[in-house]
């Protein structure tokens, strides 16, 4: 008899677990990342200069990123300055640190550097590099 009700409720305990394992396994907590976030996303595509004085920041935390979801990202760094959509569904957010071609006055030759995120089709980062020219 107990067998019996055990497995009247089995889908329910089941639904539960992956419920409750779901929400844990995609929680992204950025609370622990110490960035100036604010600071870096009122500065679009580096034109400001505020990026380039957080770069140490940047270099420190680039590997935290790694796991963080894509929301995550949003929310930390703000929408990218250029975004490549590449095979099977994965995406590269590019945020220009240094004065990205969109400003006033761009980085010259020998002077782009610029923060490669790359996103893969569950949206989970899986890389996340700065990029010097």
């Amino acid at each position: 008899m107990a067998i019996k009700a055990l497995l009247k409720h089995l889908p329910l305990v089941f639904a539960c677990c992956f419920i409750f394992f779901g929400s844990v396994s995609c929680t992204t907590d950025t609370s622990n990342i110490k960035f100036d976030s604010e600071l870096w996303k009122n500065d679009l595509s580096g034109c400001k200069g505020s990026r380039k004085e957080l770069k140490p920041q940047v270099e420190e935390i680039r590997l935290q990123l790694i796991g963080l979801k894509e929301h995550a990202i949003r929310s930390l760094l703000g929408k990218p300055d250029t975004e490549e959509l590449l095979q099977k569904s994965n995406k590269i957010y590019i945020y220009y640190i240094n004065p990205g071609p969109k400003c006033a006055n761009p980085s010259g030759a020998g002077d782009v550097a610029a923060l490669a995120v790359r996103i893969d089709a569950l949206g989970t980062v899986i890389e996340s590099n700065i990029l010097e020219e």
